[in-house]
């Protein structure tokens, strides 16, 4: 690819970091700008993960290493689609990657939805880890029986924060506004609820397991849900599936105590509406079972109390301003969304994989950018100097990555002895505090 092309990649989380990283191996003295809305890099590294999860945070130094190679740059605090237009952008830039995510959750579809004491995933994980977007988003947690609707790693997360102890958290970077909550909140039982069965559940084996690591929770289900073996033509599959059963085989021994909370997986329930005034008292569920694949409902139902729903199901993409948006995606063909313009990560093939999975996905945009900028060197666009004039001329104060290292030490001074960091969840805090270290 050629030389001294100027590439604006927006976002900053995993799938722009790798893209960021392919570039450099891909395309020699390119300049490469990452945009984020966020004073923070890294996206979900910092607001997705949870937070007693620092192992998988580790990738941020992989991250770190990129940021500071000499051809790239972090611009934070700039919103896109709200404080530049992607028209603005390509007029800057040779090349636009769009690597925004799919920041909206998905809805259940279901009679009463609206009522309050329920949240999607994507805003309570954002909560409990201090996305300054969403600091605000859970009032209080005075509920005792909460349900988390879903099948996969996020629910386990949910389930698993909510009902940690100030101990078993003491090692985590979970924020003050959210612990404080959680420690205090009244709840006596979860239940994590999925359509199908465990075997077509998406868990890891390691997050099953952490449950038997809580000391205040019984961690139940029911044996009659479990089946005696699962086979498939994924070996990979088979050993997760099977290693998941055994996990379930020995909860479904424990019993429920008084002295305990209770941690139920449920299975082959599917909700249909939810009850209650102006805030949610139960949820009505029809009973499930499989046929060609798929869960279907059997005329059965049941209903659980509940003043705490919380729905992980998946995420989508709103339309952000001239993108093209169909089925919670960017239209995009390989990554292509037009001429100049590219996609990766979920905008582009929806809410899958792991973090790792990005980086096979960015390295094939990349090839394709590579070939269809084989022949084009730098157009003389703006890029940094153009960008830098236009926050300017727009009053929007900019993030460096030294500017972030700044907050980033900040934070880990403000922790305790055990935490990792203290986080700022106000973006205006942070902000102060650059301002404050770059005037002394």
């Amino acid at each position: 690819m050629g030389v001294g092309l100027k590439v604006a990649i927006v976002g900053s989380g995993p799938a722009g970091m790798y893209t960021a990283g392919a570039l450099i191996d891909l395309c020699a003295g390119c300049e490469i700008d990452i945009l984020d809305k966020l004073a923070t890099p890294y996206g979900l590294i910092r607001t997705g993960v949870a937070p007693d999860h620092q192992t998988t945070k580790n990738v941020a130094r992989a991250f770190d290493k990129i940021m500071e190679n000499e051809n790239v740059r972090f611009v934070g605090n700039i919103g896109f689609g709200t404080d530049i237009t992607l028209a603005t952008l390509k007029e800057l830039y040779d090349i636009v990657v769009i690597a925004i995510g799919t920041p909206k959750d998905r809805t259940l579809g279901i009679p009463g939805e609206d009522k309050a004491g329920i949240f999607g995933a994507q805003t309570f994980v954002y909560w409990y880890n201090g996305h300054p977007e969403y600091r605000d988003a859970i009032s209080n947690l005075d509920a005792r029986n909460a349900i988390v609707i879903g099948n996969g790693n996020v629910a386990l997360d949910v389930a698993r924060v909510i009902l940690s102890t100030k101990e078993e958290m003491q090692h985590s970077d979970l924020v003050d506004h959210a612990a404080k909550m959680i420690f205090a909140s009244p709840i006596e039982q979860v239940r994590i609820i999925g359509r199908r069965g465990p075997q077509h559940a998406s868990f890891s084996t390691k997050e099953l397991r952490e449950f038997s690591n809580l000391k205040t929770v019984s961690t139940i289900t029911n044996p009659a849900d479990i089946p005696d073996d699962f086979q498939s033509d994924d070996a990979k599959k088979t050993r997760t599936v099977n290693n998941n059963l055994a996990i379930l085989r020995a909860y479904s021994k424990n019993e429920a105590t008084p002295e305990r909370r209770i941690l139920s997986l449920d299975f082959y329930l599917s909700p249909v509406a939810v009850l209650g005034g102006e805030k949610i008292t139960a949820l009505r569920l029809e009973r499930t079972h499989i046929e060609g694949g798929r869960a279907v409902g059997t005329g059965v139902f049941v209903e659980y109390p509940c003043d705490l729903l919380v729905t992980c199901i998946g995420y989508k993409l709103a339309k952000v301003g001239d993108l093209p948006v169909e089925n919670g995606i960017i239209k995009n063909k390989d990554g292509l969304v037009e001429e100049g313009v590219y996609v990766v990560g979920w905008a582009k093939r929806g809410p899958s994989g792991t973090i790792g999975t990005n980086r096979l996905d960015s390295q094939r945009v990349v090839e394709l950018m590579t070939r269809n900028h084989s022949n084009n060197s730098g157009s003389g666009k703006a890029g940094a100097e153009g960008l830098n004039a236009y926050c300017v001329e727009h009053n929007i104060p900019i993030v460096s990555f030294s500017d972030w290292k700044k907050i980033n030490e900040a934070e880990q001074q403000r922790a305790g002895t055990n935490s990792p960091r203290r986080k700022f969840v106000r973006k205006r805090d942070m902000l102060e505090l650059i301002r404050e270290e770059n005037h002394q």
